[in-house]
């Protein structure tokens, strides 16, 4: 059960998003300044609120919103297998932020059909993470908190993107999870990231948003570089699966990487620090 939650949280955190609604489509105009009690039903949402000065306007959250520290503190009204309702009625907030595709679909039409105010992100590469905080700081009436703050992120993925656009390709398998062995399609979040260090991912021609493989295909596909995502206890057991497959150029070499997942999984700000180490990571093989 135990790794049976974690493969869902990682799921939780890494859904691409097929649908997004403005917040002015979906409810009549109001003064977003009186926008003082909100909701946020991902960890990603509640990351990118404390970077443009919500963070105190938070009054309810989910399972696994961590950070900043002051996070932990906030009330749960919720998990990656739904929300309750009842506890969100209670707060009545002027604003509840969310994600098609990471929260459950029944959820969002109940909390729409009661009239709430709703805010959907659509993150699929690092460059939404920018739109998405203005959209936000529209949406608090922190406008210049969140223009200020995507300037510097522009700039910071700008360089990183420019450093690595003309290197020599290399091929890299992401370790999602071990038993069994799972990793990303062409169409994730993390995918897009290893393109944005000219990495190719070797299971970019999956069909499977979440493919599990075998260890053989890996071993005929050869990755340069293995990235393991962690979150907590040890990640041993993650990489020791690879000792007896010395003949992938990535084990050869010593070429496995622990990245925390965090920086990885997040569509938030902090999303371009785990940019630079993936690319540092990648570029090793070089």
């Amino acid at each position: 059960m135990k790794h049976f939650k974690l493969v869902a949280h990682f799921i939780f955190l890494l859904s691409s998003v097929s649908v997004s609604v403005n917040i002015a489509a979906q409810t009549p105009s109001k003064d977003n300044s009186k926008t003082q009690k909100i909701i946020a039903l991902t960890p990603h949402l509640v990351e990118m609120l404390y970077a443009i000065g919500a963070g105190d306007r938070i009054k309810g959250t989910v399972e696994y919103a961590d950070y900043p520290e002051s996070a932990k503190s906030i009330p749960r009204i919720g998990s990656y297998t739904g929300v309750q309702l009842e506890q969100i009625i209670a707060i009545d907030p002027d604003l509840i932020v969310a994600s098609r595709g990471t929260n459950k679909e029944d959820d969002l039409r109940k909390l729409e059909s009661l009239g709430y105010t709703m805010f959907y992100t659509e993150p699929k590469d690092i460059s939404d993470i920018s739109k998405d905080l203005l959209r936000l700081g529209d949406a608090t009436d922190l406008q210049n908190n969140a223009k200020q703050l995507v300037e510097k992120l522009d700039k910071r993925y700008h360089k990183i993107v420019t450093r690595y656009q003309s290197s020599k390709p290399v091929k890299v398998f992401y370790q999602l999870w071990h038993d069994p062995l799972r990793t990303l399609g062409p169409k994730s979040w993390i995918s897009s990231m290893i393109r944005d260090c000219n990495g190719r991912n070797i299971f970019n021609e999956s069909d499977s948003d979440y493919p599990v493989v075998s260890m053989e295909s890996v071993v005929m596909k050869n990755p340069d570089v293995i990235i393991i995502p962690h979150h907590s206890g040890s990640a041993l057991g993650k990489q020791e699966i690879w000792d007896k497959w010395p003949e992938i150029h990535a084990v050869q070499h010593n070429r496995l990487f622990v990245i925390h997942g965090d920086i990885l999984h997040r569509f938030t700000p902090r999303a371009l620090d785990g940019l630079e180490q993936l690319c540092e990571a990648i570029n090793s093989a070089r």
